[in-house]
């Protein structure tokens, strides 16, 4: 049987000198151990849902996937902790279940807890943050086969590099999380000229608790989505329009049109055209983690870059105007979003208000021109990658971009400086 490694998106492949799926915190340090030993390479892996080169390596890699279950609930203070591989569909119904919820997420729950904080994966709103400002404590196996527990009152270092860490550091093992009490969101979704979303976007920002918009190429149509907190009951769809809307619509019938689209791209913007109802708006209620996330069956590609807020609507025209001009149709919508500042030293909302735009393309399709066109965009802007997505960035560029970067250097050094964790990906954007 191979042992061929493949992620989500099918754009990443290697084939690691050994597959490993440990049990038990013992097994995972031994096979620390056995890398440093033999001088391979270690790598921990969760769902393989990164974008990036990030997890692919030929040396030592360990599924975290066992590593799934619930080990603690302090009740009273709202904390939670969990092993590092939990899915966060798992760990939300879980959450739910005690009356409990993470504050944000992003719009998909694939993603296992330690991959999603190690490339500081997020939702939206501008007075929220990514998932790893919610995490309070770390259970690290380190290169020496130890382990490491870092909090805001120990190792604090450690701790504060280690919540965007991209897996450098060590084995992320356990993960203790700040919760909130389980809320409902009335979702309201609006599809209008993108103009019109422009501006009802613009005043969401500062008034909504999560919004985010999307475009749809070579139109003049888009979604704009809002988030707000309410006590109302929860008004859920028929099972048969949600099935139809999520799944046979959304996914199905999305996965037809970019195939279809693939052989005839000529074809593509009036197909689009066509499936894209204007004038449309829906509006429902159900638990948080219902209307933060939702299924994503269509497999794509992703680039996506942070910059600072107040660029956010000028880097997005000047992708809408580059984007139109692409010989080549892309079918997927470009999705807008905001995030507060926080003081994680890697985190691409370090320090400033951002916005962040996300652009795709449909598994199998080439991602050049467009997502060179729409980096170099980037760069005019400051734009910080996300670490799990698609980026050509290095060391050298990067460490302009981040004001704490010296001090994630330190604790890197500290805790693997002959680079037993690191992989191709990681020496570009970290080492070199």
């Amino acid at each position: 049987m191979s042992n061929t490694w493949v992620n989500w998106g099918r754009n990443q492949k290697c084939i690691p000198s050994k597959y490993a799926t440990p049990t038990k915190t013992d097994e995972v340090a031994k096979l620390v151990c056995l890398g440093v030993a033999e001088r391979q390479k270690v790598r921990a892996v969760g769902a393989s849902h990164s974008f990036s080169r990030l997890c692919a390596s030929e040396g030592i890699m360990i599924d975290l996937s066992n590593f799934n279950s619930i080990i603690g609930i302090d009740q009273e203070h709202m904390q939670v902790t969990v092993g590092a591989g939990i899915r966060l569909f798992d760990l939300n119904r879980e959450l739910e279940s005690h009356g409990l919820a993470l504050p944000n997420l992003g719009d998909i729950d694939r993603q296992s807890l330690a991959g999603a904080i190690s490339t500081g994966t997020h939702g939206t709103g501008i007075n929220y943050h990514s998932i790893s400002q919610a995490v309070i404590g770390l259970k690290i196996v380190t290169g020496d086969g130890g382990i490491l527990e870092c909090s805001p009152t120990e190792n604090q270092n450690i701790f504060e590099a280690a919540r965007v860490s991209l897996g450098a550091l060590g084995v992320i093992i356990e993960v203790t999380l700040q919760c909130v009490p389980a809320f409902r969101l009335r979702a309201i979704e609006q599809t209008t000229s993108i103009n019109n979303v422009l501006e009802l976007f613009e005043d969401a920002i500062g008034t909504a608790d999560h919004t985010e918009f999307f475009w749809f190429p070579h139109t003049e149509i888009g979604t704009l989505k809002i988030n707000s907190k309410t006590n109302d009951s929860p008004s859920y769809r028929s099972p048969y329009k949600a099935f139809l809307s999520d799944e046979v619509i959304a996914n199905g019938g999305f996965e037809l049109i970019n195939r279809y689209a693939k052989f005839f791209p000529q074809r593509a913007q009036k197909i689009l055209e066509n499936q894209i109802s204007t004038e449309r708006r829906i509006s429902y209620v159900a638990s948080s983690h219902k209307v933060f996330c939702s299924a994503r069956r269509v497999r794509f590609i992703e680039m996506e870059y942070a910059v600072p807020l107040e660029c956010l609507f000028e880097a997005f025209q000047k992708v809408r105007e580059a984007t139109n001009q692409l010989d080549h149709p892309i079918t997927f919508p470009i999705e807008v979003r905001v995030l507060g500042a926080d003081e994680i030293p890697l985190s691409p909302a370090y320090g400033r208000k951002s916005g962040y735009i996300a652009v795709h393309v449909y598994r199998g399709s080439p991602t050049e021109p467009y997502f060179q066109i729409v980096e170099n965009i980037m760069r005019t802007y400051d734009g910080r990658p996300h670490w799990g997505k698609v980026h050509t960035r290095t060391s050298q560029e990067l460490s302009d971009l981040y004001p704490e970067w010296n001090k994630f250097q330190l604790v890197l050094e500290e805790l693997d400086p002959d680079g037993h964790f690191s992989t191709p990906y990681l020496d570009r954007v970290l080492r070199n």
